[in-house]
């Protein structure tokens, strides 16, 4: 069992400017949600200590994503190193241990294909190619991303390790996320209607977060 003693991390506040992502979702054990999130704010501060950017969100389900933004890989190994070397990282582990309070239910490093994706509030849909119809995927989330866009969104496409595609839509606020759910789009309508005549991916997963 994982417990929560969150490593290498850092934000969607920073996603613009960033290439690489690593996002970490963690699930409570019962009855321990607000220590989970306490957890999360006192690594939050030692990971900003060693120069990191970090975004704490929480999801319908009361998960909380921590989410770290880098540069480049380089830099996303560089703070890997300073947070092993760190004395207040190793404290933090050795009293998160003693009093565990969540799982480590996903953990996802992406690069960056497209940015966008800003807001307090977001939506992240995680597709699935078919065989070999990777590069049709992000060509068809690229239209997508136009067609969103055209509505208010803010839209990044991002790719993990196995391939699979990350559409993050931000607004922002939950007004402007809600009016957007409410608004019909012929459009964006039409071109699903497209793609399912020929589907490139399936759908695995869908979160639905705001920003702490």
């Amino acid at each position: 069992m994982r417990t929560i003693v969150i490593g290498l991390l850092l934000s969607i506040s920073a996603f613009a400017q960033a290439d690489v992502l690593e996002v970490n979702i963690w699930k409570s054990l019962p009855g321990k949600n607000p220590l989970t999130f306490q957890y999360g704010q006192e690594i939050r501060a030692i990971h900003e200590e060693l120069g990191a950017n970090v975004q704490i969100g929480a999801d319908f389900e009361g998960r909380m994503h921590y989410v770290l933004t880098f540069e480049n890989w380089a830099e996303w190994a560089k703070f890997g190193a300073k947070a092993q070397a760190s004395e207040e990282v190793a404290a933090f582990f050795t009293n998160a241990n003693q009093n565990p309070s969540a799982q480590l239910e996903d953990n996802y490093l992406l690069n960056v294909a497209a940015p966008g994706g800003d807001g307090s509030v977001y939506q992240v849909f995680i597709w699935q190619p078919e065989l070999g119809r990777g590069g049709d995927l992000f060509e068809a989330a690229t239209e997508a991303k136009a067609i969103h866009e055209k509505r208010g969104a803010s839209v990044g496409i991002l790719f993990d390790q196995l391939n699979r595609m990350h559409y993050l839509m931000g607004f922002e606020s939950w007004d402007a996320w809600a009016k957007f759910q409410d608004t019909p789009n012929e459009e964006f309508a039409e071109f699903m209607q497209k793609q399912n005549q020929d589907p490139t991916a399936r759908l695995v997963k869908v979160y639905t977060a705001n920003n702490l």
